[in-house]
């Protein structure tokens, strides 16, 4: 027994060691610097986003994960800069991201379009020393630590109008490794349109598509109704989870936001759902920021 379980564990070792996490965000539509560089100024303000996500709760060793975006657009106002940090723990494993990012934005008359690239660095620890065995001690895990250090890049186009926006990204589209090759990840496309039906109502429909090669497109449908500070909201991820969003704006500059994700997936008997929280400010600037509530 103790011997086909370390051999599994030997195998679960190798085999993911170099296995992708990739983060998964149920509020990406108020915090765009996750899933696209080229969101970077969009605002035209300063804006500090910070997001904790704690996914499948009763799972052991389900995600957790926390980021901080910080973005704003320069003096020249075409050029925009951000960064973001990241923080990620799953099973015995954590995760680490910082990224850079650039932003050009080119203004038409009522409406923008940027491009952004970022790069950064992944510092991951595998720590297969506090695995748990049924064998106490099993020398096979002792002193069994795992660090790796790459560098990843990403871009991104950003298209804002009054009403309504388009994305296309690859927020981490290549990660080098010292002893792997490129490493592709998701590409995503995504947009979103605002509706106001009086001075106190809108409603926002919006869908992301992510592509994985070699993996299912995923689809990610949303709507959200908006009356006076208040947002509501339900999303439908294909294949994984019914989301319930809840948004309010204390004033014009900070937003909280809370999701609760509904797992209809098989993993749906192991876990009571996902949780995320959101705090969002944007400083005042003499720039006539575009529907912060709504981008």
């Amino acid at each position: 027994m103790k011997k086909n379980l370390s051999l599994l564990l030997f195998i679960f070792f190798v085999g993911s060691s170099f296995a992708q996490h990739n983060n998964q965000y149920s509020q990406y539509m108020f915090n765009g610097l996750v899933v696209n560089p080229a969101y970077a100024g969009s605002n035209k303000a300063l804006n500090i986003t910070l997001l904790h996500r704690n996914q499948w709760v009763g799972f052991e060793g389900a995600p957790k994960t926390t980021s901080l975006s910080i973005h704003t657009p320069l003096p020249n106002k075409k050029l925009n800069v951000g960064v973001n940090f990241i923080a990620d723990k799953y099973g015995l494993t954590k995760k680490n991201i910082v990224s850079g990012i650039f932003a050009y934005r080119i203004d038409f008359k009522k409406s923008s379009i940027s491009f952004g690239i970022q790069g950064g660095v992944d510092m991951t620890t595998s720590n297969w020393d506090q695995a748990t065995t049924t064998t106490s001690g099993d020398v096979v895990f002792e002193g069994q630590q795992q660090r790796l250090t790459t560098p990843l890049a990403g871009c991104g186009i950003y298209y804002l109008a009054k009403n309504y926006f388009l994305g296309l990204s690859s927020p981490s589209l290549i990660q080098f490794g010292s002893n792997t090759k490129s490493i592709y990840k998701p590409t995503l496309l995504y947009g979103g349109y605002v509706y106001k039906y009086s001075e106190s109502l809108a409603f926002k429909p919006s869908v992301l598509v992510k592509y994985i090669s070699n993996s299912p497109v995923e689809f990610d449908l949303n709507l959200n109704a908006y009356y006076k500070n208040v947002g509501l909201g339900v999303s439908y991820r294909t294949n994984d989870a019914v989301v319930f969003l809840l948004n309010y704006s204390i004033n014009d500059q900070f937003n909280i936001g809370y999701a609760y994700d509904l797992t209809i997936s098989k993993l749906k008997t192991y876990n009571n759902g996902s949780h995320e929280i959101m705090l969002k400010y944007q400083f005042g600037y003499k720039v006539n920021a575009p529907s912060p509530r709504y981008f």
